[in-house]
């Protein structure tokens, strides 16, 4: 972190020249023809930065929005916001959807790779936050349990530089404190503006210990935006010496002593986008990890699929025993459960299993078990229609038939009915399996890090969408390739006629 802090400024204090015909104080033309900025930033990632006025949701407010609102009074232009998940905003900025991402952005080395950064508008540093009575006092506290933070943050990035700890990603700031409210993490790594604005809301955490580290919030342009980043500097360093940076941080009580590095950075002058960027690492051995982050990820999609699919297949073959067999009240709670389960999305109900019936303590439970009983509830709704057409696709005959050899109805049900009817419904039965695999990648938004997410906060880190995205296809083919054919073979061998 010191090293990385020590990094960011020395970079912010190399003075270079601007390129002959570039006006460092001046917009460049093609945003003065335009008049408008576009610049990028998460709404949901709440305050301070970005965030709906609660007396009037239609209003966005926040210290981001009065600096971009500042900065256009100051360079003559309208800013206009582009709603961007926080994760993707460097790639935003390199697919043309915004001309800038003012959001919390700290210029670590991976960003710099892919874009330019201005000099820095804020310094922060890093904050934990637990419960009033919790006996935590500093993140050495903290080994053995889950610790909440931003994915992608400087926070993210301590707590696996520490180990120690469990870090629990999240993509906005309320979940993660909500869930030291709820005791199912132990605290939250963030950085201390979130801090301030989040304790607010909730009373029953406190800070624990000092902050500690230095950072940088920056401004991101393209690589290629050289002008637009010199005159982005220049209009920060103005709105520093009017007093419009500090009123604006008074405003959101986000002023303290370490601000005043922004006055001697903004002094400084010159070009630091790029200067002083960390040597990219050997080609082989980020492969080699990244391969191993994919592969540990992978695991947990197979854990948490398979588990589902148990629970799905055993619940869905007595939903369906039920509907077909049992009294007519039975039959009516199966059709509504059903219809419930198939009528809402499986993103609702996983959000309500773990955070709406998790404010019970005793309802509570982990992510990745609310993921497995989620998708699994989910999925008996489905099976439990698969087998009951299997079951209804058997004729009548084959029962009178077992009732002539003197079989009772379950020992008709259990020799006769089920096993055609298992042979009937596996292909059908191996597809849902198959598409749970490729759908376990929702139970990210319960801050379960199961394939799809790594590959997510990868690629969003690294800007390798395409060999990231290649080999993460490369790896739900290598589960789910197999599994069709063992079905196939299963398959073959409940088929009487052809063994």
């Amino acid at each position: 972190m010191r090293q990385l802090s020590a990094l960011l400024l020395g970079a912010t204090l190399v003075t270079a020249q601007s390129a002959p015909g570039v006006d460092a104080n001046r917009l460049p033309s093609r945003y003065v023809e335009r008049a408008t900025v576009r610049w990028a930033s998460d709404a949901e990632g709440g305050a301070p930065f970005v965030f709906a006025d609660p007396a009037d949701p239609s209003r966005e407010v926040g210290f981001e929005v009065d600096l971009a609102a500042a900065m256009a009074d100051d360079l003559g232009v309208r800013f206009e916001r582009v709603q961007t998940p926080w994760e993707n905003l460097v790639q935003a900025l390199d697919r043309g959807d915004c001309d800038v991402a003012i959001n919390g952005l700290e210029p670590t080395p991976e960003r710099r790779r892919i874009a330019r950064f201005t000099r820095p508008y804020y310094v922060f540093m890093q904050q934990l936050v637990v419960r009033e009575d919790s006996a935590i006092r500093a993140l050495d506290d903290c080994s053995g349990l889950r610790v909440g933070c931003l994915g992608q943050s400087v926070s993210h990035t301590e707590l696996l530089r520490r180990g120690g700890v469990e870090p629990v990603v999240y993509t906005e700031s309320a979940r993660s404190f909500l869930e030291v409210e709820n005791g199912r993490n132990a605290a939250v790594l963030c950085d201390l503006p979130i801090a301030v604005a989040q304790l607010k809301l909730f009373p029953r955490l406190r800070a624990a210990g000092e902050p500690f580290g230095r950072d940088y919030y920056a401004i991101a342009v393209r690589l290629d935006e050289r002008d637009l980043q010199l005159a982005l500097d220049a209009s920060v360093a103005r709105l520093w010496h009017n007093g419009s940076l500090e009123r604006i941080y008074r405003k959101w009580s986000m002023h303290n002593e370490a601000q005043g590095e922004i006055g001697a950075l903004s002094q400084s002058g010159g070009e630091h986008g790029q200067v002083g960027d960390a040597p990219i690492t050997d080609k082989e051995s980020r492969t080699g990890s990244e391969l191993g982050l994919l592969l540990a990820a992978a695991a947990k999609t197979i854990g948490i699929s398979c588990g589902a699919f148990a629970i799905a297949v055993a619940l869905g073959l007595a939903l369906a025993l039920a509907r077909q067999f049992g009294p007519r009240p039975v039959r009516w709670l199966v059709i509504c459960y059903v219809e419930a389960f198939r009528g809402t999305p499986v993103l609702v109900q996983l959000l309500f299993l773990y955070y709406g019936l998790g404010q019970w303590e005793a309802l509570q439970m982990p992510a990745w078990l609310a993921g497995v009983i989620g998708l699994g509830l989910n999925y008996a709704a489905y099976e439990s229609e698969v087998y009951r057409g299997a079951i209804s696709a058997i004729p009548r005959g084959q029962t009178e038939a077992a009732s002539a050899l003197g079989l009772s109805g379950a020992e008709t049900l259990r020799f006769v009915v089920l096993p055609q009817a298992l042979r009937l419904s596996l292909p059908a039965s191996t597809n849902d399996f198959v598409a749970l695999f490729k759908d376990s990648a929702v139970v990210m938004v319960i801050s379960v890090v199961e394939l799809g997410k790594q590959y997510q906060m990868l690629a969003s880190a690294t800007g390798r969408f395409v060999p990231l995205g290649l080999l993460t296809c490369a790896l739900y083919l290598a589960m789910s390739v197999p599994l069709a054919w063992l079905a196939r073979r299963l398959e073959r061998s409940l088929d009487g006629d052809k063994a």
